[in-house]
């Protein structure tokens, strides 16, 4: 065995191997897949495809043959017999065609594995006589287990390769066919030994290296010829099988567009009728009859000209005198003029009966027509409904947002080309939510289906009214005259203020409303509903006054209100809010005891905002909770970075303190951020907790089991702090910035500050005072025993300088 790897690694090149190989594998793929043509072909084209695939695979056995002997190296210059090399062409050829006859033609497994075992012994022939043409002197030495093993190989490998083949696996035939014809060669080229043979020249002899490239160039390009062909035929057969299926798919479309026309005439739920060029009724379905006798058009005019047919079906649009008879006549001719010119016509006509029947006469080849009729009564009285659903409220039926900013776009073109005005009223119930929470929904229903009738009872031409979602509503007045209009809103107000009774209760009913007055107020539609809403809400802030018109120094202020709370919006997406820390020291000591942290908003186009300002207009637009969430976030993560563990406080706003979401964020952000609990301060006003005090001190106990403190802030200010302090255990309270102002001087202030701190001390709590301007103001702080001080003289609001604090530090350690 070491000596047969030994011989094939030493005395074989390894380019000419390959070429071997691949001229094996592509005659070995010629060879299988013209097989399969040939078990499919007929007649004459069967013998020709099997002598085809002989051809190429006899070529194929014969060139590798010889390129492998190219490959070999016995130490001599190799020479061939012209005759006996011929001959094994031949014989290569000849037996394999036999074995693809016997593949081809036989109907078992057992035939294919012989057909292809006789393309083995095909092999091990065409071998053994290209060795026998060899021109040398000496004998060649033969390993007769080794010849055995080498014809039973290529006999095996031949027999699974077309068992393979036949079954459909191409690829693995050939590969087993090029196996065969690769292993009976170079086994039996491991079977001769060369050692006791020597160059001799005899005539009639062939140069190797010629005769190795010869058959090379000559096999590959029959090969190629082989594959062309078989491509050829595939390429055939496919476009065969193609058109063979299309031909099918054809009948059987046309059979069953056929049977379809069959039951669409016998059974469709459309009238059919089909008309010659001269206008005559030539075919008509039963439902076509049905329509026409259900006219009271006798079954004489069935089968009569278009003209007549048309006059008898004109149902609602029957004319009555002689002038209208002509004019239909006319239409009548001008409709079968376009539809001699091609032309689709396609309309409505409602019937005596109340049906709405679609017509659509399309044009034919020869110049006849078809006519389609439709009951589409069903339809059209949807797409009423839809139509009247895309504009109407579906609670209370009156017009709907989309139907009044139509109604509104309408009236501003109209008070364009006219000398008329209009106003536009906004509308907005008043504690309607309370309705809703006490009564329930059902009840708040019943109160806005009862006021929707009221405002749309007798309105006049010119005169609008509209829900506009939830408990708004809109009204619109073109106008002459202020009387005009006087008189519309006075009727709104009073269908608005008024006694509605319910399944479940009698409800008082009342509203704000605001107008705003086209083109003094506004000159298109988005100013003039901004400017009435304005109006609108400043009635409902003042409840002495039901309407209010718009003013615009009085709105004014609420436009930039709700600017702001826009840009509130716009800074918290874009990252436009940022913090200052304002120190907090000992009094004793003066030793820093933490930072309080401030939010700052530089607002783009008026510059520096004070949180008074914004702080209560994030309240109103709720944008407080988001800034709040993102104030303890930042802050907590800025303080974990700090190179010193110092405490910050943080302000809680009442909005925030009323929601149970505040337990889940504080916990989150400490978890997210590293920060200590210990590390963390939350100030509440006394106002925020009197909201609703339960809840809140449910959620400060929540948080201060975290291990956060909390802090009471401007203490002293609120409406029962002594209570407040008793119904919670707080950590930290903060003096009012306001009883600092004069604490130096004015007894009355310094008696509520030294109250304060006797407070904290008996509770054990203790007390920072904000707002220390002053020395004076410090100094009654130390001697009254305040714990910790904050203010413009300890520290302005700023970022923190880290290296300015630890440079002292580490003076005073190196000290």
């Amino acid at each position: 065995m070491f000596a047969f790897v030994d011989f094939f690694l030493q005395q074989h090149d390894p380019r000419f191997v390959g070429l071997a190989a691949i001229v094996c594998l592509v005659a070995a793929y010629a060879c299988v897949s013209l097989l399969r043509h040939a078990r499919r072909a007929t007649g004459r084209m069967h013998v020709i495809w099997i002598g085809v695939a002989a051809l190429a695979v006899g070529l194929g056995i014969w060139a590798t043959h010889f390129i492998g002997m190219l490959a070999l190296r016995p130490g001599f210059t190799l020479s061939y017999d012209l005759l006996l090399t011929g001959a094994s062409l031949l014989i290569a050829i000849g037996i394999c065609g036999v074995g693809i006859a016997m593949a081809a033609r036989g109907q078992s497994v057992a035939d294919q594995f012989l057909g292809g075992a006789v393309v083995g012994i095909a092999i091990s022939c065409m071998h053994y006589t290209g060795i026998a043409a060899l021109v040398m002197g000496g004998a060649i030495g033969w390993n007769t287990a080794m010849i055995a093993l080498s014809v039973i190989a290529g006999m095996l490998l031949g027999g699974l390769s077309f068992v393979a083949a036949m079954n459909g696996r191409m690829l693995t035939g050939a590969l087993l066919l090029t196996l065969a014809i690769c292993a009976m060669h170079f086994t039996a080229m491991g079977a001769a030994d060369f050692s006791r043979c020597f160059p001799l020249s005899a005539g009639g002899e062939i140069d190797s290296g010629w005769l190795s490239g010869g058959v090379a160039l000559i096999s590959l390009l029959v090969l190629g010829a082989a594959f062309g062909s078989v491509l050829l035929d595939e390429a055939d057969r496919r476009r065969t099988q193609r058109e063979k299926e299309r031909q099918e798919a054809d009948a059987a479309r046309i059979n069953e567009v056929t049977s379809l026309l069959e039951l669409a005439t016998t059974h469709m739920a459309q009238g059919l009728c089909l008309f010659d060029n001269s206008g005559h009724l030539r075919f008509h379905n039963q439902p076509a009859t049905d329509l026409i006798r259900a006219q009271g058009i006798g079954d004489d005019a069935v089968g009569g000209h278009f003209r007549d047919l048309s006059l008898a079906m004109q149902g609602a649009s029957r004319p009555n005198t002689t002038a209208e008879q002509q004019e239909a006549e006319t239409r009548i001719d001008e409709l079968i003029a376009g539809i001699a010119r091609g032309e689709v016509k396609d309309y409505l006509r409602t019937l005596d009966d109340g049906r709405i029947v679609r017509f659509v006469h399309r044009p034919i080849a020869d110049g006849g027509w078809v006519t389609t009729i439709d009951d589409v009564t069903d339809e059209q009285r949807s797409q009423a409904a839809i139509s009247h659903l895309a504009y109407h409220d579906p609670l209370t039926n009156i017009l709907n947002r989309a139907a009044f900013n139509e109604q509104l776009d309408h009236a501003l073109h109209t008070a364009g080309e006219t000398d008329q005005n209009f106003a536009v009223i906004a509308v907005d119930l008043d504690r309607f939510k309370e309705i809703n929470d006490t009564y329930g929904h059902q009840v708040g229903d019943q109160v806005l289906k009862a006021l929707a009738t009221r405002l749309s009872t007798g309105l006049k031409e010119g005169e609008v009214v509209a829900r506009l979602g939830g408990d708004e509503f809109a009204a619109l007045k073109m106008f002459t005259s202020m009387d005009a209009l006087r008189d519309f809103i006075a009727r709104i107000e009073s269908a608005l203020f008024t006694r509605i009774e319910t399944d479940v209760v009698t409800v008082n009913s009342s509203a704000s409303i605001g107008v705003a007055i086209f083109p003094e107020d506004g000159g298109d539609r988005s100013r003039l509903l901004n400017n009435a809403d304005l109006a609108m809400y400043r009635a409902k802030a003042e409840f002495d006054r039901r309407t209010c018109y718009y003013e615009h120094d009085m709105d004014e202020h609420a436009r930039q209100r709700r600017a702001m709370a826009k840009d509130l919006w716009t800074a918290l997406e874009t990252n436009g809010f940022s913090l200052v820390y304002q120190v907090q020291k000992s009094v004793a000591t003066d030793e820093i005891t933490g930072y309080e942290v401030l939010l700052r908003w530089s607002r783009p186009g008026h510059g520096m905002v004070s949180p008074a300002d914004f702080i209560p207009v994030a309240e109103e637009c709720g944008a407080i909770t988001a800034i709040g969430t993102w104030v303890l976030r930042t802050a907590c993560r800025n303080a974990a970075s700090w190179p010193e563990n110092r405490k910050i406080a943080v302000n809680v706003s009442g909005v925030q303190l009323g929601s149970l979401d505040l337990i889940d964020t504080v916990r989150d952000v400490l978890t997210e951020t590293g920060l200590s609990p210990s590390l963390l301060e939350l100030e509440v006003t006394e106002t925020s907790i009197i909201a609703d005090k339960q809840r809140a001190l449910h959620i400060l106990r929540q948080i201060k089991a975290m291990g956060v403190s909390i802090a009471i802030d401007d203490f002293g200010t609120g409406y029962s702090s002594l209570d407040t302090l008793r119904s919670f255990p707080f950590d930290k309270i903060k003096i009012d910035r306001s009883f600092m102002t004069e604490v130096d001087h004015d007894e009355q202030s310094k008696a509520i500050v030294r109250a304060i701190l006797a407070l904290g001390r008996s509770l054990s709590v203790p007390v920072l005072a904000e707002g220390v301007e002053t020395c004076a103001q410090l100094e009654v702080l130390r001697v009254e025993g305040c714990s910790e001080a904050q203010g413009f003289l300890l520290g302005r609001p700023g970022e923190i300088d880290w290296e300015d604090l630890i440079e002292p530090m580490l003076g005073q350690m190196v000290v």
